[in-house]
């Protein structure tokens, strides 16, 4: 898979620039969006062809469905529903499809090395599941810059968005663990270095492993976002309630290895979950641990993401580093909305180029800061200067 990736690149192909073969009537749907317009600019004699229209019609549904992205803004979310154009606001700007695998992964910050390996549905989790490579950037310098961690234990890892960015940053990468065979393959495809441990950190062998390794080599900082929906204190602490497994073991990690630093990240609406309880206690038994936390919404935008992503991040500091964790989170360097970065500024180049497993870069005019970055032209910090200018 090593030799395929290498060859593509090798011969001009695009990678992974594929997007999914849509319905005459999901075409006829999307040819009357306009870039920033949604299920609403769709003609009335084409939403009585669809009862899912009708519906949203009646029901008044979210602005973002059906939705053409604009050009002249950051995209809307990616999430793992990105081939279908009545999920989101997914529809290329100027083309009559949805966006390709290669433009999804753009948005997340993915440069255009980076090979996702699987079948559609696995692609589709590994890119819109992930933390976007750049804002994991920023976050890992900080902490690197601020107080020397330089070694990573990832878990719940995926394809790799939270490790590639740490990496970027000068953190090496211990051991990446996930459960998803694809995306550990795509991890190590594009991160051979990495020692990769696929399988399921519920199990006491896997779970064991993962805090031998940390131990060993001396883990500076555990990275994770397991699922909290079903979190609770009392229930965590009842041993008995399956739906707090998985932070159980993401907690048991922690116990075993004491890392000078936790980031723990997740989806927004962890803040509202039971009014904002499972929030709270999720500090609470980090503090309870031996550590100082700090948590806050980071929306990838103000990062110099093209992409109006946003995420919860806890970075907690273990008592005896006398360090704030506040102070560890990067500042926004594009929080200004005439300095945020468009999906113009990132998908571009890719519009004349037809979407296929053959697809290859074409030379025109486009030139951006950001495409420049994404094509491996740029260096991170490079990039920086240049959007921060």
């Amino acid at each position: 898979m090593i030799i395929k990736k290498y060859i593509a690149l090798y011969n001009g192909y695009i990678l992974n620039h594929t997007t999914s073969k849509l319905s005459d009537l999901d075409i006829e749907m999307i040819e009357t969006v306009p870039q920033g317009g949604n299920w609403k600019h769709i003609r009335q004699e084409t939403r009585q062809k669809s009862k899912r229209l009708q519906k949203i019609a009646q029901t008044g549904g979210r602005t973002t469905l059906y939705g053409r992205i604009d050009y002249n803004k950051p995209s809307y979310t990616i999430t793992t529903c990105f081939n279908r154009p009545g999920n989101g606001t997914y529809v290329h700007p100027i083309h009559n499809r949805v966006i390709s695998v290669r433009e999804a992964a753009r948005f997340q910050t993915f440069q255009d090395d980076y090979y996702f390996y699987g079948n559609k549905k696995e692609i589709l989790n590994q890119v819109g599941n992930a933390v976007p490579v750049f804002l994991a950037y920023q976050i890992g310098k900080k902490i690197k810059d601020k107080i020397g961690c330089y070694k990573s234990v990832d878990l719940f890892c995926g394809a790799g968005g939270m490790t590639t960015g740490f990496k970027k940053a000068g953190i090496i990468s211990l051991l990446g663990n996930d459960i998803d065979k694809s995306a550990c393959i795509t991890l190590k495809v594009n991160n051979p270095e990495i020692n990769v441990l696929c399988g399921d950190i519920t199990q006491q062998a896997i779970k064991n492993k993962i805090s031998s390794i940390a131990l060993e080599q001396g883990a500076d900082i555990i990275c994770g976002g397991p699922p909290c929906q079903g979190f609770s204190m009392a229930g965590f602490r009842a041993d008995n309630d399956p739906r707090n497994q998985l932070f159980r073991d993401f907690i048991d990690v922690i116990k075993k290895v004491k890392p000078k630093i936790i980031v723990f990240e997740n989806v927004e609406g962890l803040l509202s979950y039971q009014k904002g309880k499972i929030y709270k206690e999720i500090h609470q038994l980090f503090s309870e641990l031996g550590y100082n936390t700090n948590g806050r919404v980071m929306s990838a935008n103000e990062f110099g993401v093209s992409q109006k992503r946003k995420r919860v991040v806890i970075i907690c500091a273990r008592d005896d580093l006398n360090i704030m964790p506040s102070e560890l989170f990067p500042q926004p360097i594009t929080i200004e909305a005439k300095k945020q970065i468009t999906a113009k500024d990132t998908i571009k180049d890719l519009e004349i180029i037809e979407c296929s497993e053959s697809a290859k870069y074409k030379s025109n005019n486009v030139n951006t800061a950001t495409i420049d970055f994404l094509r491996n032209h740029l260096s991170y910090e490079d990039y920086i200067a240049k959007i921060q200018d």
